[in-house]
């Protein structure tokens, strides 16, 4: 039996069982765009099988698979600090933001931070690295908080951290990036060609070019943290198409990237196209059972 032959015989109530919401989300947007109607595929015990399958307007079919592109923990980080809220209870009387610089510091920081903050307020220091020259006892803790880790801490004493009814939890995040942008992503090329070698996305390229379709789509949502900074200021805040075309990895048609905001790039072997999506729940409701 082809992949036709199934697709036309799977739960029209829900195409998409069994995938996850990435994917879901994933394949929305491709019958969104593409005037597709997609399939899950990698189910039923199927080894190695792509995420879905999309029968085109045209009548042809192509294999669709999705992952993501982050830096190494940032997900995790996202998530864990997600799970708090991103927020944390005001131990002193100012309000504090946290920058957390990798999710192996999480841990420690969360323990540490009420104590250093309370030692910060006492003598009026807005960043525990001014602690150093104020302390004369070693202290463990400031120590691998301001020389060891990648995460920082800054107080704001205009700011109070309860003001009548107000209560103002500290502000806990990812730690953030800077630099240039490259409005005219003339980078972004060889960012993917560096990302490509990266042994996560590597295997998802293998699955895709060994699967059976006349188009073979490999869909990433791309983390912030993913790419240079330059390159992913230009991605997210820009509208410039890439001058260069996708390059595209060896049995791959087509690449998809989005991420931040509404905007989907879609490359081929012709170049880029642009795209701007409406809510996500617009697309549940009108294509998921379509």
């Amino acid at each position: 039996m082809s992949c036709v032959d199934v697709i036309g015989n799977m739960d029209e109530k829900d195409p998409l069982r069994g995938l996850s919401q990435q994917e879901r989300f994933a394949c929305l947007v491709a019958q969104h765009l593409l005037g597709a109607k997609a399939h899950a595929w990698d189910t039923d015990g199927r080894q190695g099988a792509v995420d879905a399958m999309l029968a085109l307007a045209d009548g042809r079919r192509a294999s669709f698979e999705v992952t993501s592109l982050a830096a190494p923990g940032a997900l995790q980080t996202d998530s864990l600090l997600h799970r708090d809220g991103y927020a944390w209870p005001c131990p002193g009387q100012w309000w504090w933001t946290v920058q957390v610089g990798d999710i192996r510091d999480l841990p420690r920081l969360r323990e540490i931070y009420p104590g250093i903050v309370l030692r910060c307020e006492i003598v009026g220091a807005t960043r525990p690295e001014q602690l150093r020259w104020r302390l004369h006892e070693r202290d463990p803790d400031l120590r691998w908080l301001v020389e060891e880790s990648s995460s920082d801490m800054v107080g704001h004493p205009d700011v109070p951290c309860r003001e009548g009814d107000l209560v103002r939890d500290a502000m806990v995040v990812p730690a953030g990036r800077g630099g240039g942008g490259d409005a005219a992503l003339t980078g972004l090329r060889q960012a993917l060609l560096d990302a490509f070698r990266e042994p996560h996305l590597a295997r998802h390229i293998q699955k895709v070019a060994a699967s059976d379709g006349d188009e073979r789509h490999l869909f990433i949502t791309v983390h912030w943290s993913a790419l240079p900074f330059s390159v992913a200021y230009g991605l997210w805040t820009g509208d410039a198409l890439p001058p260069d075309a996708p390059p595209l990895p060896t049995g791959v048609t087509h690449l998809w990237l989005t991420g931040l905001g509404q905007r989907v790039l879609l490359g081929d072997a012709n170049g880029w196209q642009q795209h701007w999506l409406p809510d996500y729940g617009e697309m549940d409701v009108d294509e998921t059972h379509s």
